[in-house]
């Protein structure tokens, strides 16, 4: 593990960012870390005019990871959670009337519309957590966002298949990504349990 200040960047990172470079032939690794750099300096300014305090950011192969002194309450966690889209969507729109940055426009908008999805793990997922649990209560957030999790993984594997079929893996090694990752650790609960309040933010 390597750390400059507040920032961690575990072995995995390095080897997965050291092997896409080595295959990337169209500029397109450096064009997409700037968009996620982007992206968590989304969160992390939001997070910072709302009052926390980033205790460090870890760097993994499965995305980044604010962890923070002291949690946030319900409101304050949905819109640092949406900050991060926010900040791709805008690059998105500012870059896309250019041909030499479409690309990067682009990727922007995949990246923000992935985190949109209303999985726990990712941003969408969050902002909406929060914003039932505002409205109604943690337990029918749990409830909503266990049954949503379910849903957005059982459609992505299949369009992933449906997609894999013709050639492209993407969306399913993507689904499969999701599979692993979020439903085994039961983020919601984990939500529930400390009221919606950020004691770490992770990123893909």
């Amino acid at each position: 593990m390597i750390r400059l200040g507040k920032v961690e960047a575990t072995g995995g990172f390095l080897l997965l960012a050291a092997w896409l470079n080595y295959w990337d032939r169209s500029f397109l690794v450096p064009m997409a870390m700037a968009a996620c750099a982007a992206h968590e300096l989304g969160h992390y300014l939001v997070i910072r005019l709302l009052g926390g305090s980033i205790k460090y950011i870890r760097l993994t192969a499965i995305g980044a990871e604010m962890v923070l002194d002291r949690p946030l309450g319900y409101w304050q966690e949905g819109l640092s959670a949406l900050a991060g889209p926010g900040i791709n969507l805008l690059l998105a729109l500012t870059f896309c009337g250019w041909e030499e940055t479409v690309a990067f426009a682009g990727l922007n908008l995949a990246l923000a519309l992935f985190n949109m999805l209303p999985v726990g793990r990712l941003d969408g997922g969050q902002a909406l957590a929060c914003t039932l649990a505002l409205l109604a209560g943690p337990d029918l957030s749990e409830q909503t966002g266990g049954c949503l999790d379910r849903l957005c993984v059982a459609g992505l594997l299949t369009a992933g298949v449906l997609t894999g079929v013709l050639g492209n893996p993407t969306l399913l090694l993507v689904a499969l990504w999701l599979l692993s990752v979020q439903i085994p650790q039961n983020n919601w609960n984990r939500r529930r349990n400390r009221a919606c309040q950020r004691g770490r933010k992770q990123v893909k």
